[in-house]
C-alpha cells in the first residue's frame, strides 16, 4: 500500500497516462492480469477537491489500484497478489512513473497469510479512512453471483458511497483458479478474492471517508464461517491537511453532477 504526496508532475488527471503505466507496471513487476485496466474519471463527488480518476486491474487472485487526486497532488495505491513480486520494485516503479516526495509519502506492506487480528492506532480526524484486510471462509458457497450481491449489499449495509456496480470474474476461463469482484466506493474500493482450491476469501475495504471498522468485522462475522484474519491500518495521514490547507473553490455543476449519479436512481431503489 502506497500513500503518495507532492507528486512533481501533472499526469495525475491523465487517462492515456494511467492506463499505459498501469499496463507497464504488472508486466515489470511480472505480475499476472487477467483483464485490461478499468478507468473511471470521478469530477461529481461530494467533495470539490476529491476529484480524479480511480484505476484497477484484476490480477490472478488479487488486484492493483490506484486513485489519483490531482487537486492535492497525491495518489493512493494498493496492491495484492498471491504470488510473490518485489515491494521495493513496485515503489520505485511508481516513483518513476509518478515521482513524489518521499518524506511525506508513505509505504505499508501486509504479509496476508499470517492469521493474526490488529489495529493499528490512529486518531480518526487525522487521516483520510482505514483499510481492512482480511481473510476469511464463507458460510455458503462462492459463486460469481454470491460475490457480486455481497460487494453491492456491503455498500448498502455500512452506507458507503458506490461509484460503480461491482465487477466480478474468473482469472480464467478454462480452469479457473480464483473468481475475484471488486467495486469502486468514491475513489476507493472493496474487493474480494475467492480461491477455488482452498476456499479462502481474501478481502479488502478501504474508503475515502472515516467508517467504523467494528461495524464491518461485525458484518463479516455474520456472513463468514471464519475469519482467520483481520487487520485495520489507517491510511492517508496527510489527506486533511492538504483540504484544510489547499481547499479549492472551484463550483460543481448541480446538473452535471445529478447527470452522472442518474444510474444509482435506477439500480438503487
Amino acid at each position: 500500500m502506497l500513500d503518495a504526496y507532492g507528486v512533481k508532475h501533472n499526469h495525475l488527471n491523465d487517462i492515456k497516462y494511467i492506463q499505459s503505466n498501469l499496463n507497464e507496471i504488472t508486466a515489470r513487476l511480472k505480475l499476472e492480469p487477467v483483464a485490461p485496466p478499468f478507468l473511471l474519471p470521478y469530477y461529481y463527488g461530494a467533495e470539490p477537491e476529491d476529484i480524479g480518476i480511480s484505476a484497477f486491474v484484476m490480477l490472478k487472485g488479487g488486484h492493483l489500484t490506484i486513485h489519483t487526486f490531482p487537486l492535492l497532488a497525491c495518489f493512493f495505491v494498493d496492491l495484492y497478489s498471491p504470488a510473490a513480486f518485489s515491494e521495493s520494485k513496485a515503489k520505485k516503479l511508481f516513483y518513476e512513473n509518478w515521482p513524489f516526495d518521499e518524506e511525506k509519502s508513505n509505504a505499508v506492506t501486509v504479509d496476508r497469510s499470517i492469521g493474526r487480528e490488529e489495529v493499528v492506532p490512529f486518531e480518526p480526524t487525522e487521516v483520510f479512512g482505514p483499510h481492512i484486510l482480511a481473510r476469511l471462509h464463507s458460510k455458503k458457497p462462492v459463486t460469481m453471483e454470491y460475490i457480486f450481491k455481497f460487494l453491492e449489499q456491503l455498500v448498502a449495509d455500512v452506507e458507503m458511497t458506490p461509484i460503480i456496480r461491482p465487477y466480478v470474474m474468473y482469472d480464467a476461463n478454462k480452469n479457473p483458479e480464483y473468481i475475484s469482484g471488486l467495486t469502486m466506493i468514491a475513489e476507493s474500493h472493496i474487493s474480494f478474492h475467492f480461491n477455488i482450491k482452498t476456499n479462502e476469501i481474501m478481502f479488502d475495504i478501504f474508503s475515502c471517508k472515516m467508517f467504523d471498522y467494528d461495524k464491518i468485522r461485525k458484518h463479516l462475522v455474520k456472513k463468514m464461517e471464519a475469519i482467520p484474519s483481520f487487520v485495520v491500518i489507517p491510511r492517508g495521514t496527510r489527506h486533511q491537511y492538504l483540504k484544510d490547507n489547499l481547499r479549492n473553490k472551484r463550483a460543481l455543476s448541480e446538473r452535471m453532477k445529478k447527470y452522472s449519479l442518474s444510474w444509482r436512481n435506477v439500480s438503487f431503489k
